[in-house]
């Protein structure tokens, strides 16, 4: 969970985030979660761009179990893009499966050329979320969809102590902020909000089974890809993460949104 190598996301950080949550998944929950973001949506035959699409899985996901046309997932860790396109190679889906390293924002993708967007914990990397609503606004087709699982918080106030120690201790950007903020946001970038859920509850037990999972029939293959001082140092940053989710102000949550049409 900490930066193990250079990047945010080398070779070792890749391995060992695999082995806990999966080929193709560097957050937690694998397809299951997938499915809860995308919750009653129809993407058959539909476009979509994944931002943040880390090493694929739920590009794949969403080609193979929902019937998208295309998926272009966009990230910006290179390492995490070739091993995507090395995964969309072993799955034979390169055909539909795209994956681009750039940074929200730095690509310019056509107006009204997505008919739906999909995120998962990606947003709460990018600080300024009312402008990212603003650019996905312009790309998505009228009455296209958004569909977003993200990491946030249960206020907007100034973090805790244990909150800043946990984010630190991460070592990456997060700018979390609450459901209501994202609702609130939505109104204001030409979305209707279709649904918003509180994670919090689901979180807590992944949490705490990741933690019993490392700590025991996990630990030997994690000591192995990254050594026995680093295995720990994740199983530190782990209970730091526990802390703040048991306490409720690490809250995660989906929403669901279309964009108004015009």
């Amino acid at each position: 969970m900490s930066l193990t190598d250079e990047g945010h996301y080398g070779p070792k950080q890749l391995n060992m985030l695999k082995t806990v949550w999966g080929e193709g998944f560097l957050s937690p929950g694998g397809t299951e979660e997938i499915d809860q973001i995308l919750k009653g949506l129809n993407l058959k035959n539909k476009k979509v761009l994944d931002i943040g699409c880390g090493t694929g899985g739920a590009v794949f996901h969403m080609i193979e179990k929902y019937g998208a046309k295309e998926v272009i997932g966009i990230d910006p860790e290179p390492l995490v893009i070739e091993t995507a396109n090395n995964l969309a190679l072993k799955k034979n889906l390169s055909d539909k499966a795209k994956f681009i390293c750039t940074k929200p924002g730095e690509y310019k993708f056509e107006d009204k050329s997505f008919e739906a967007v999909f995120s998962k914990e990606a947003f709460l990397h990018i600080i300024d979320k009312k402008n990212l609503l603003k650019e996905i606004n312009e790309i998505l087709a009228d009455n296209g969809i958004l569909a977003v699982g993200d990491w946030m918080r249960n206020d907007d106030n100034e973090p805790s102590e244990q909150m800043k120690e946990y984010i630190a201790a991460e070592g990456l950007d997060m700018f979390m902020c609450s459901l209501e903020k994202y609702e609130s946001l939505l109104k204001e970038t030409g979305f209707k909000v279709l649904s918003l859920n509180d994670r919090n509850k689901w979180y807590l037990e992944k949490v705490k089974t990741e933690i019993s999972d490392i700590k025991g029939p996990l630990y030997d293959d994690v000591v192995n890809l990254i050594g026995k001082e680093e295995a720990d140092g994740a199983l530190e940053i782990w209970e730091k993460l526990l802390g703040v989710v048991e306490k409720g102000e690490h809250r995660p949550g989906n929403f669901q949104a279309v964009k108004i049409s015009t």
